[in-house]
Formats: structure tokens, sequence, C-alpha cells
């Protein structure tokens, strides 16, 4: 089993918790916000009825180091910190990426915007072999390299971002993920290698009959090597309140990923606070395995300015959860 996970290809991490953090499923969303700092976090468990299955973490940090007066322009920056390990061994990798992004408006009444983002990614992928069991020899293969191997790759994406009022606002992005495509083989002379990987996007998001109640359609595709996941589905937002200090926003959402599972997704949202659940409902060939369980998520985001700024009249379009 030990040598059959090295020589697997596998996907990227990813989370079902959908607007979680932007800056995690495209660089050009970085610090592409109403506020000039954010901080963010999630985790993620997996797989927990077969053997030790996926944790997987995930924090990141967010800033505007510079915007015009107008908010016609600006720069974002941010740095994440990832870490995803299964089995006994622990094994799995931890992840250090930055970001940078540039957003722009196309138009004087600052509705519809352009962002552009790269990001850089070092990444160490390891196993703890205090807990692993060898030949009766006790000794190694030598044909593997059990030491962590270390990766860089870099990112690029692009974000448009259009806005009729506060509550019409629709999105779509594109990201390429690891260019590069740095090689991870831990065999002498092999060929495995982080493959590319194209992230895409399309949202939208109107007023229903009651202007408190929003409904806010959203697409997501994936693709990387053989791997194809599209997500789809919406998001219900609720304005429990709307004043002029005060804002609280439920949201109710449920997605489907490749007809192979749902997920429910509530969030709250209360000022510049948020937080949110996710439960996958496994549909798979594997729900005899896994008994239906699938994953489950927790996340906080919470985005910020210093005590001396007052927030700007004119805002950006970015999304209202």
């Amino acid at each position: 089993m030990f040598v059959l996970t090295l020589g697997v290809q596998g996907q990227d991490i990813h989370f079902s918790s959908v607007g979680f953090n932007p800056m995690f499923y495209n660089p050009a969303m970085t610090g592409f916000m109403n506020s000039k700092f954010r901080v963010s976090t999630i985790y993620r468990n997996q797989w927990q009825t077969v053997s030790r299955g996926y944790n997987t973490f995930f924090a990141s940090f967010e800033a505007q180091p510079y915007t015009s007066l107008d908010n016609s322009f600006g720069i974002g920056c941010g740095i994440g910190f990832t870490s995803d390990v299964a089995g006994s061994l622990s094994f799995g990798e931890k992840d250090i990426a930055v970001s940078v992004s540039s957003f722009f408006a196309l138009d004087r009444d600052n509705k519809n915007y352009i962002s552009i983002g790269v990001q850089g990614c070092s990444k160490g992928w390891g196993m703890d072999l205090s807990n692993a069991e060898f030949n009766n020899q006790g000794s190694y293969d030598d044909n593997i390299t059990y030491e962590s191997l270390n990766t860089y790759d870099f990112s690029l994406g692009i974000s448009f971002q259009s806005a009729k009022d506060e509550n019409h606002l629709f999105s779509t992005s594109v990201a390429l993920f690891h260019i590069n495509t740095p090689q991870l083989s831990r065999f002498e002379n092999g060929e495995v290698y982080l493959h590319r990987r194209l992230f895409s996007n399309i949202s939208y998001t109107f007023p229903l009959k009651d202007e408190r109640l929003l409904f806010n359609p959203q697409v997501f595709y994936q693709h990387q090597h053989n791997f194809n996941e599209i997500l789809f589905g919406g998001d219900l937002l609720i304005k429990l309140k709307d004043a002029i200090f005060t804002t609280e926003i439920l949201t109710i959402g449920m997605y489907v990923r490749n007809f192979e599972s749902v997920v429910i997704t509530p969030k709250f949202k209360y000022n510049n606070f948020m937080a949110g659940v996710a439960y996958d409902v496994n549909l798979s060939k594997l729900s005899k395995v896994s008994k239906t369980y699938g994953a489950f998520e927790f996340w906080l985001s919470y985005a910020f300015n210093p005590m001396y700024q007052r927030q700007k009249q004119t805002k950006i379009p970015c999304p209202i959860f």
C-alpha cells in the first residue's frame, strides 16, 4: 500500500466550502475586498471511516498595501499556509504560498473590474516513518527516497467582476496552477510530476421578489491531468439585518460535485466576520465503504481596517458572501 501511494498521480487539495477564501481558488482575487486586511482559516476532515483519513488545514492573511483614493486601482498581497496529511505515516504535504495581485476599474463608476494575480508556492512532501513497517531485515528499499521532497511552482490568474448595484453581481475567473510542473517522484529516475491544474468559475447574484432574499448560482470547473471536477449549485442569501452599522446574512447553499456527492453549506455573516460549515454526502460507488460519510469542513474569515481608517464610500464589487 505504501509503494502504491508513492506512485499515484493525485489531485490538488480542494475544499467544498464555496467562497470561503477567494485567494485560495485564484491568485487574482488576493486582497480584492472592501477592507485593508483579511484573515481566514479552514479545517477539513475526510474519510475517517477508512483508517486515518485526510486532515487538511489552511490559513491565510491578505492585505491591500495600496489603493487609489477612488478605489479605481489597487494592489493586493497575501500569504497562505496549507497542511494535508493522512494515514498512520502522516503522509502528505505542507505548503507556503505567496500571492500578489493588481486590480483596476474599467469605467468611471467603478462598476466593472479586472484583476490579475501571480502566486509562488513552496511545497514540502514527507511522512513520519516512526510507525512504518518494513521487511524482515528492517531495511529500507534503496530505490526509494524517504527524505522529504521540496518543490517550487508558480501560478497565474485573471478575474472579472461586474456590479450593477449591491444586489446584482456577476463574476468569472480563470487560473492556471503549477505552470512549471515540478517533479515529485520518490523513485530513482522516476517520472512523476505535479501536473498543471486549470480552475475556472462563473457566478451571478441577484435579488428575488423579496429584496431581503438573494440567490447566487455558481459553477466551478477544475481539470488536472486525467481528472475533471464540476461543482455546481447555488446559495440562498437571507438578509436578517441590513442597517448602517450592522449587517447580518444567513446563507444556505447546496452543490453537486460530479454527480457523486452533494454538499450542504450553511454560512453566517455578521458585519466583516464570516463563518460556515460544509458537509459532503457521498453518493458514489465508494459510499458502501464510507457509509455515505464524506467530508466535514469548518471555516472562519474576518476582514478589518486599521483603527484610524474609515471605510471608503466607493466600494469594490467583491462577492457579498
